[in-house]
């Protein structure tokens, strides 16, 4: 099984709280990259809505096979990762950012500093809670946060694959009184394929270090359109609907509350 399905609408780097789809623009991804749009001439890009975009899957093959002169080499960070160190400049232009750096055996993905406060954030992936073609997770996802709080005193912040890549979550992270969200659009890794027993506590906990954990639970991350933002439903929402695919791929090890999980449209 894939990561990711089918590409799903387009992100705007600088309208990122609104925007939520796997197709990037071109000018973002000359910005991402640290290159001019000269730079772009050989990809082939789509014009969608009157944006010439591409999905980030190809952006990643061309990117990762050298074909995008000048880029950033790939070697040491992730198209994900780019994408968050741009929005946290964009949160806060003044902000220290540090990647990759190491902590004993562990390497943080962020260390950032905002005003005098320093947090960390690792960003976790669909194979650090689900089988994936990486095998198994090599350990729960909160043992490397205690470690390095532990070690450092400095807070680690867990990023999931399910939390929105915005500005409204980089503030949620320094500031007490912002809400986040939670997104999906196209993963194939949904909650009720992770393997840990206390998987429901993980997500909650994940999201509410966010502000994205409402009455609601995760229900909006799949919907079209939730909580005013141009965002795709999740295919599998329709799948359910047919009866292609079973709607317990939503619901996590450790609960059996469908309200938290299962969006009303396929609720009955």
């Amino acid at each position: 099984m894939t990561i990711l399905g089918k590409g799903e609408g387009i992100f705007k780097l600088n309208d990122s709280d609104k925007t939520v789809g796997s197709y990037l623009i071109k000018e973002d991804i000359a910005q991402l990259l640290a290159i001019e749009i000269s730079d772009l001439s050989s990809v082939k890009f789509e014009t969608i809505n009157g944006f010439d975009v591409i999905d980030e899957i190809k952006l990643m093959k061309l990117w990762y096979d050298n074909k995008i002169p000048n880029a950033i080499p790939p070697a040491k960070t992730s198209l994900d990762e780019l994408i968050l160190k741009s929005l946290i400049k964009i949160a806060y232009p003044n902000s220290t950012v540090f990647t990759q750096e190491k902590i004993g055996r562990y390497s943080m993905d962020f260390k950032i500093s905002v005003n005098g406060i320093t947090k960390y954030i690792e960003f976790d992936g669909p194979h650090h809670f689900s089988i994936t073609r990486y095998g198994p997770p090599k350990k729960h996802p909160f043992e490397k946060k205690k470690t390095v709080e532990d070690k450092t005193g400095i807070e680690v912040i867990n990023w999931p694959y399910w939390i929105q890549r915005c500005t409204s979550n980089i503030k949620a992270i320094f500031e007490n009184d912002k809400n986040g969200l939670g997104a999906l659009w196209s993963t194939n890794v949904h909650f009720g394929d992770f393997v840990f027993e206390d998987s429901a506590n993980i997500i909650k906990d994940m999201c509410l270090r966010f502000g994205a954990w409402g009455l609601t639970g995760a229900c909006d991350f799949y919907e079209e359109n939730s909580k005013n933002r141009v965002k795709p439903e999740h295919p599998i929402i329709e799948k359910i609907k047919l009866g292609k695919e079973n709607r317990g791929r939503l619901i996590p090890k450790g609960s059996s509350e469908l309200e938290l999980w299962i969006p009303e449209k396929i609720r009955r």
